[in-house]
C-alpha cells in the first residue's frame, strides 16, 4: 500500500520541479475530477491437468497484470519525468500517453459540451478554467428570469474574448442584459443525480462530494469569471527566490459557522495545516496523491515513517502568516489552490468538536456525516438536505466577500435518470434554468416549437475526458454493495485449474469468466475491441445524430491542453524529431502512433477550422482494422490454449441501468455494433441494474480494484486537477487512483 502513493507523489515532484514560481444532460463530473457516467471466487482445482501442446502459464496479479498493459507506458513516462526542460518534457509526455493508447487499455471517448441546449445563465460568468473546482463555484453566475434567446448568447461570448482580462466583463454583462430587455434573479435551480458520499470534502476526491462542499468553504485563491487567479481567504502570497517556500497572509475576520449560521471559529492560518494533515490521513481516497510529495516530509507522514506532523513542511506561526517549504520549486503550485480537495481549509476546533482525531489511528467521529456536521466559511450554508430529493444552499449571512454574489440561493432538485424529458419540461417551466437537450428532449423541443427559438449549440468542450476502461483483473461479478444486483451471466468458479484471483491458467479454459480475463489481457483483442465501436452512432444516443461527433475526444489529456513555446527535439521511435514553437501536445501524440504503426488517427490538422485538433471527429472507428486485431488476438491465445469461435466467443459484460433512456440505447448498440464487427466472436451481455446508485456501484463508487465488476466501464473520466498533462498522466500510474476502474488497486 505504501508504494501506491509513492510511485505517484514523485512524479508529480519530478514533473513539478522544473522552474521556480514566476447544466445540462451530461453526467456529473469527479472531482479534480473523478468522472462518474451519471447517469472472491473460490478454486475448485482438485488437480493439475496436462498442459495442452504450446501452452505457457500465464499468472496475472495486480503487478503483472499492470507490467503486461503498461510497460511501454510506464517506461516512456519515466523519461518525461527526467526531463530538465518544459518543452521536453511536454513532448516526451505525450510519446508515453501515445504508448499508452497504443495499449488499448482504454477507449476515449467524449468530453462535456458539444450539445444543444437551453438556459436562463449567462455564458461566461463562471470560471470556465480547465482544472479545479471553481468551474463548480456558481456564486458570481448571472442568471435571468428568462430563458436567453441563442443570438443574445452568442453577443455575450463575444463579449467576453473582447474584455476577458480586464476586469470588466461582469458589469457589461449587466448592462447588456438590460439593454436586451432580460432581467436577473437570485438563484439557481438546477437538477442533480447522486447525493454524496461523504461531506468530508478533504477525505474523497469523487465529484459527487466535492461539487455540493466546494459551495460551502473557500480556499486560499480562486479564478473570477474572466479566469483570472484572485486572492479569496488569503489576502496576497509570495515566494521565495529559490522557489522552496509559499507564504499566504490569511484575511482576517473570517467566520466559521455551523449550518444555522451561529459562528464556531475564525479562520486561521493552522486550518491549512489541520487540512492538510486530514487529507493526509486519508491518503489514497483524498488528493493527497497529486500534492503531498513536493511538502517537506509530506510523503514520509502519509507513508507512515514519521508520525509526527509538525515536521510536515506546513506551519502556521501566526494566526494570519502560514507557510509551505516544498522539496522542489512548483511552476503550477499557483493553479492547485483552486482545487479544494487540496486547499480548502478545515477547521480543527470544529472537526476536533465533533469527536474528529488525526494522525495514522485517525477517526472522524460525527464530522462529515451530513450538513449539519461540518462547519462553513464560504458563500452557502446547507440549510435543508433530503436523500434523493432535494438541496437548499443559502446564502452565509457571514460570508466575508458578499458583494460578489449574484446568486443568493441555490435548490437542487433529485433526478433518477427515468424521465428524459424532465430536463427540458422543467426548464421551460422554470423549475430549473438550464437542460442539455438529448435525443427526445431535442424532439420534443422542436416540436413545440421551442428549438429555433431557445436551443444553442454549446461548441466549448471542457478539460474533462470520459473514456473506455478494460477490466484487466476481474475478481467481481455483481455490485460490492449489494452482491444481488448486478449478477453477471458469465460463469465465473475457477475450474480445471484456473484460479480467477490469482489468475494462474494451467489447463484448457471453460470457464466463462476465465476466457474473458485472458481474452481481455491480450492487446490486439483489446484494440479489437476498441476499433469496433461505432463512437458516432453510440454517442448519438446521448445527443442525437446531428452532433454525434461533436464532443468526441481521441486523447485522454485534451489535445490542445498545452503547446510548445520552442523548438523542440526528441526521439521519435529511433528518428530524431524537431517539433516547432506551437506544436500542440496532441501533434506529438499522433506522430508517435503514426511512427508506430497504428491505426488511429488522434489529431486532426485540418479540425478546428485548421488549427488542428484531437476532438470532433471518431479517430478510433475501423472495422477493417478491428478483424485484423482480432485475428491476431486469436491467433496468440490458441497458442496459449484458448479457442475462440463463434460456437464458443468471449464474453462481455456491458452494464447499464435500463431506466435511463440514454444508457439503455448506448448498451443496445455497443451490442449490435460489437457482435456485427467482430463477427461474432464476442458476446455482449447486457446487465441491467435497477436505478442510477447501484449501476455506479458497479464501478465507479467502488474504492478498490477488487469491487469492480465490469469488463468495459464507459463514460467515467478524469478532469485536471492543476495545468499540466501530469494531471491526467499520474493518475494512470502503478498503483495510482484510477488503476481501480481496470481491476487492480484503487485505494
Amino acid at each position: 500500500m505504501k508504494k501506491k502513493f509513492l510511485s505517484l507523489a514523485l512524479a508529480l515532484v519530478m514533473l513539478l520541479s522544473l522552474a521556480a514560481c514566476g447544466g445540462d444532460n451530461n453526467p456529473p463530473a469527479t472531482d479534480g475530477n473523478k468522472n462518474p457516467d451519471t447517469p472472491p471466487v473460490e478454486d475448485n482445482n482438485t488437480g493439475t491437468p496436462a498442459e495442452p501442446e504450446g501452452f505457457q502459464p500465464m499468472t496475472y496479479d495486480e503487478e503483472e497484470v499492470y507490467t503486461k498493459a503498461f510497460s511501454e507506458f510506464e517506461a516512456a513516462y519515466a523519461k518525461a519525468k527526467e526531463a530538465t526542460d518544459v518543452n521536453e518534457m511536454y513532448a516526451l509526455q505525450a510519446i508515453a500517453e501515445a504508448k499508452m493508447l497504443e495499449s488499448g487499455v482504454m477507449l476515449p471517448y467524449y468530453s462535456d459540451g458539444g450539445n444543444y441546449g437551453i438556459s436562463r445563465i449567462v455564458p461566461r460568468t463562471a470560471p470556465t478554467v480547465m482544472w479545479g473546482s471553481d468551474l463548480d463555484r456558481w456564486e458570481t453566475l448571472l442568471v435571468t428570469n428568462e430563458i436567453i434567446k441563442p443570438d443574445d448568447r452568442a453577443q455575450f461570448t463575444a463579449m467576453w474574448g473582447e474584455l476577458a482580462g480586464t476586469g470588466t466583463y461582469e458589469q457589461a454583462a449587466k448592462d447588456k442584459l438590460a439593454e436586451l430587455g432580460y432581467t436577473l434573479k437570485d438563484t439557481r435551480d438546477m437538477l442533480y443525480e447522486q447525493d454524496p458520499e461523504t461531506w468530508d470534502v478533504l477525505s474523497r476526491w469523487t465529484n459527487t462530494t466535492s461539487e455540493p462542499i466546494c459551495l460551502t468553504v473557500d480556499g486560499l485563491a480562486k479564478y473570477d469569471m474572466e479566469n483570472v487567479l484572485q486572492p479569496a481567504l488569503a489576502e496576497s502570497w509570495e515566494c521565495s527566490e529559490d522557489g522552496l517556500t509559499w507564504t499566504f497572509h490569511i484575511r482576517e475576520g473570517v467566520a466559521w459557522v455551523d449550518s444555522q449560521g451561529r459562528k464556531v471559529d475564525e479562520v486561521k492560518a493552522d486550518d491549512w495545516v489541520a487540512s492538510m494533515q486530514h487529507n493526509m490521513d486519508f491518503a489514497g481516497a483524498s488528493a493527497a496523491e497529486v500534492f503531498a510529495a513536493f511538502i517537506v516530509n509530506g510523503e514520509d507522514y502519509y507513508l507512515k515513517n514519521i508520525s509526527d506532523f509538525t515536521q510536515v513542511g506546513v506551519e502556521a506561526p501566526d494566526d494570519r502568516t502560514l507557510v509551505y517549504h516544498l522539496t522542489q520549486p512548483v511552476p503550477a503550485f499557483e493553479s492547485l489552490l483552486s482545487y479544494c480537495g487540496m486547499f480548502a481549509p478545515l477547521c480543527r476546533s470544529y472537526y476536533e468538536s465533533q469527536g474528529g482525531t488525526f494522525g495514522p489511528d485517525h477517526d472522524n467521529g460525527n464530522y462529515g456525516t451530513g450538513p449539519n456536521n461540518i462547519a462553513y466559511c464560504g458563500p452557502y450554508l446547507i440549510t435543508s438536505w433530503t436523500e434523493k430529493n432535494s438541496f437548499v444552499f443559502d446564502q452565509n449571512p457571514t460570508y466575508w466577500n458578499p458583494d460578489s454574489m449574484n446568486i443568493k440561493k441555490i435548490n437542487w432538485y433529485y433526478y433518477d435518470g427515468s424521465d428524459p424529458l424532465r430536463g427540458y419540461n422543467d426548464t421551460m417551466a422554470g423549475t430549473i434554468d438550464s437542460a442539455g437537450l438529448g435525443t427526445s428532449a431535442l424532439q420534443k423541443a422542436r416540436e413545440d416549437g421551442n428549438f429555433d427559438k431557445y436551443a444553442y449549440l454549446s461548441t466549448d468542450l471542457t478539460g474533462t475526458s470520459r473514456c473506455g476502461f478494460y477490466n484487466l483483473n476481474r475478481q467481481a461479478f455483481a455490485t460490492f454493495a449489494d452482491p444481488t444486483i448486478g449478477i453477471s451471466p458469465q460463469s465465473h468458479e475457477s475450474v480445471d485449474g484456473i484460479d480467477l484471483i490469482g489468475g494462474v491458467v494451467t489447463s484448457d479454459i471453460e470457464d466463462d469468466a476465465a476466457r474473458t480475463h485472458l481474452a481481455i489481457n491480450n492487446q490486439n483483442f483489446r484494440l479489437a475491441l476498441t476499433m469496433a465501436l461505432d463512437r458516432g452512432n453510440y454517442h448519438a444516443q446521448r445527443v442525437g445524430d446531428e452532433l454525434k461527433e461533436l464532443s468526441l475526444r481521441n486523447t485522454w489529456v485534451p489535445g490542445n491542453f498545452v503547446t510548445l513555446n520552442a523548438d523542440t527535439t526528441v526521439d521519435i521511435s529511433g528518428t530524431a524529431t524537431t517539433f516547432p514553437a506551437g506544436t500542440y501536445y496532441g501533434e506529438i501524440v499522433q506522430a508517435q502512433i503514426t511512427a508506430d504503426g497504428y491505426p488511429m488517427k488522434v489529431w486532426d490538422p485540418a479540425a478546428a477550422d485548421g488549427l488542428g485538433s484531437g476532438d470532433g471527429y471518431d479517430g478510433w472507428y475501423n472495422p477493417t482494422a478491428a478483424k485484423e486485431y482480432l485475428a491476431k488476438a486469436v491467433e496468440e491465445l490458441a497458442a496459449q490454449g484458448m479457442e475462440i469461435t463463434k460456437e464458443n466467443p468471449i464474453q462481455i459484460d456491458y452494464y447499464t441501468c435500463s431506466i435511463v433512456e440514454t444508457w439503455n440505447n448506448q448498451a443496445n448498440v455497443y451490442k449490435q455494433v460489437i457482435e456485427s464487427n467482430l463477427d461474432g466472436l464476442v458476446q455482449v451481455n447486457i446487465v441491467d441494474t435497477p436505478d442510477t446508485t447501484s449501476y455506479q456501484n458497479t464501478s465507479y463508487f467502488n474504492d478498490t480494484g477488487a469491487d469492480n465488476c465490469t469488463d468495459v466501464n464507459i463514460g467515467s473520466g478524469w478532469s485536471a486537477d492543476y495545468a499540466d498533462p501530469a494531471s491526467y498522466l499520474d493518475i494512470m500510474q502503478r498503483y495510482a487512483y484510477l488503476t481501480k476502474n481496470f481491476g487492480l488497486w484503487g485505494e
